[in-house]
């Protein structure tokens, strides 16, 4: 395999675990860092930060496919919503119209995973 195959691959093959990985973070630290079990009912710019941030790390990792980060943080942040709603399933009642606000608050994400592609590419360029 060719080594520019072979990063190609590699790229493609990351984008979304990345993305999953700094999705479920969110959820799973806004607990520790807020105090809030989901990140969205948390004060300040936590949730807005988080998602923008997490977007342009990801974007930086892997820049040729950002849009695959965006789509692993959207799936990581409702992968544990999910979680949550089936070991209390309580507290989920209205678990699928928070899917519907994860998607739609996840652009935030897929802007930031865009900031941190043209980052990466414009470091490269300078080179």
């Amino acid at each position: 395999m060719s080594a520019v195959l072979r990063d190609r691959w590699t790229q493609v093959s990351s984008g979304l675990p990345i993305g999953l990985v700094l999705g479920a973070a969110i959820w799973i630290l806004s607990g520790v860092i807020t105090g809030r079990a989901e990140p969205w009912d948390a004060r300040g710019l936590y949730y807005a930060s988080a998602l923008i941030g997490s977007g342009a790390v990801g974007g930086f990792l892997v820049p040729a496919h950002w849009a695959e980060v965006a789509i692993g943080i959207f799936t990581g942040q409702a992968a544990v919503m999910v979680a949550r709603v089936l070991t209390d399933p309580a507290s989920g009642g209205l678990w699928p119209l928070g899917i519907l606000l994860l998607g739609v608050y996840s652009l935030l994400a897929l802007g930031g995973a865009l900031l941190g592609s043209a980052l990466r590419r414009r470091a490269r360029r300078a080179e």
